[in-house]
């Protein structure tokens, strides 16, 4: 029988041999791209000497977050599974009939010393929702397969071994880019305003001045819409700011990212948020004694309440708005930021006491803090 081999003479290895029935396959330099009923591989991980006879780098690491979310989707949404990776294997030999390729028919591939270089936990995943769920659901998922052979096995081991050092791990912000009202914000009128844009490394040149997501929500979040501190205490932080961006769609977050944000409304709570940082930052030191650690460790619970106790914040994104955005952030803002500092140092004062006089540091950025704080009259 004529044979179409790669990467191996004859004779065939002695072990084993995964037969498969692709829903779609082609030669590659690396060996095999194929696509496959994620049926023909639910078996394949089986066996408490699965991870030995497989050759990977670990054995199934149960309900991982990761795990349980691919579970998730393929129990949920099985044709989506195999979209985005691909399984990776690493063969002695494939062998396709010649026969069956030349007229066009179901070839079987022969797939002789199988290795995964990279899935074992999908693989486990596929035989765990074969088990509930049975093969006419796992009928649906589509699984693709990177077949490594001869040299290109060796190159996708090392690069597999050491993948984590080759990818830009996504954070929150970069799941920015679909929230509608992000998007919304980003197709607005900023002509005369410079740029805005959400994503990490985003460049604006040299003209234009580039509004970033950080500076953008910390400043929103100082004139956000709700009565509590929450929004602006989350984007205090680096950590916080991460939090409020992953929550897309919650209350706290639509309170900074609404759908009538404008442009001239971004620029405005900047400014403002930038000035009342910078008039904290010119108080002299003496402000920052004993309960003035507030100003310390929690700055921006001042510039919150300085802020909204002087600017309208219902009319932030109103471009009819009259009132004296520029005037009164540049002449009044730094007024009202001392005077609401002296305020809420006294009032962290007895908040202090009330806690048991412990390290202002830890204490003072906490948000249960600020609610007391705020609640002090």
């Amino acid at each position: 029988m004529n044979h179409e081999s790669f990467s191996a003479p004859w004779p065939f290895p002695v072990g084993e041999v995964l037969a498969l029935n692709p829903r779609h396959f082609s030669p590659a330099p690396h060996g095999w791209d194929v696509s496959v009923s994620a049926v023909e591989l639910a078996t394949l991980a089986r066996g408490a000497d699965a991870v030995r006879r497989l050759g990977a780098r670990r054995g199934y690491l149960g309900e991982t977050p990761a795990n349980v979310a691919l579970k998730e989707l393929l129990e949920q949404r099985p044709e989506h599974f195999g979209r985005v990776h691909p399984l990776v294997l690493g063969a002695d030999e494939v062998h396709v009939p010649g026969l069956a390729m030349s007229r066009g028919g179901a070839a079987q591939l022969q797939i002789y010393g199988v290795e995964c270089i990279d899935g074992l936990q999908r693989l486990q995943i596929l035989a765990d929702v074969l088990d509930a769920w049975g093969p006419a659901h796992l009928g649906r998922a589509t699984v693709r397969l990177e077949i490594h052979c001869g040299q290109y096995r060796d190159v996708a081991r090392e690069l597999h071994d050491t993948a984590h050092r080759h990818v830009n791990a996504p954070t929150a912000q970069d799941g920015l880019i679909r929230c509608p009202n992000i998007r919304r914000l980003m197709a607005g009128d900023w002509e005369k305003e410079g740029s805005f844009d959400p994503r990490r490394g985003a460049s604006a040149g040299p003209r234009r001045r580039l509004y970033g997501m950080p500076e953008v929500t910390r400043g929103l979040a100082c004139l956000a819409t709700g009565d509590g501190p929450e929004a602006a205490h989350l984007a205090a932080t680096d950590e916080g700011l991460q939090a409020l961006w992953g929550s897309t769609g919650s209350a706290l977050y639509l309170q900074v990212f609404h759908d009538r944000m404008s442009p001239l409304g971004v620029v405005r709570a900047v400014k403002a948020y930038e000035a009342a940082r910078a008039a904290l930052r010119r108080l002299p030191a003496r402000y920052r004694e004993g309960a003035g650690h507030v100003l310390v460790y929690a700055p921006d619970l001042v510039c919150r309440e300085a802020c909204r106790g002087l600017l309208p914040a219902a009319e932030l994104h109103d471009e009819r708005s009259r009132f004296d955005w520029h005037g009164v952030i540049e002449r009044g803002l730094p007024v009202a930021v001392e005077h609401t500092a002296v305020d809420l140092v006294r009032r962290y004062q007895a908040v202090h006491a009330d806690l048991g006089g412990k390290q202002y540091k830890g204490e003072a950025g906490r948000l249960d803090v600020w609610r007391a704080i705020l609640a002090r009259e």
